[in-house]
């Protein structure tokens, strides 16, 4: 019976873990412009926690056609990940050729922590 016990507290340890947050941690980001050049470039916990919760709360978004005039580098597992981005909150994986596009939750509280007017 303590055999069991402790399999079945093994057994809900594992599970409550893999529930957790499985997004990967954002390390650094950067924001730039073409016309105005580079907008943001931090690995401040505070706004990365910020940008990084925003950033994985999109939807898709097949039919959209944003005009992308950003770029947003991000560290992931010290690897660079670059995305092409809109004001209207609209972005793609730059690195994925017709990659899907996707629109972010809170454009506004993105827009105002990235330094994107």
């Amino acid at each position: 019976m303590k055999i069991f016990k402790s399999l079945i507290f093994t057994l809900a340890v594992i599970f409550l873990v893999s529930c957790g947050d499985s997004n990967p941690a954002i390390t650094h980001i950067t924001v730039k412009s073409d016309r105005l050049g580079v907008l943001l470039d931090t690995d401040d916990r505070a706004t990365v926690k910020v940008l990084q919760k925003i950033f994985y709360e999109k939807e898709e978004q097949p039919d959209a056609g944003p005009e992308f005039k950003y770029f947003i580098d991000l560290t992931i597992n010290n690897k660079t990940q670059r995305w092409q981005y809109s004001i209207e909150g609209y972005i793609r994986n730059y690195e994925i050729i017709n990659g899907m596009i996707y629109q972010l939750k809170d454009v506004a509280e993105f827009n105002r922590k990235a330094m994107i007017h």
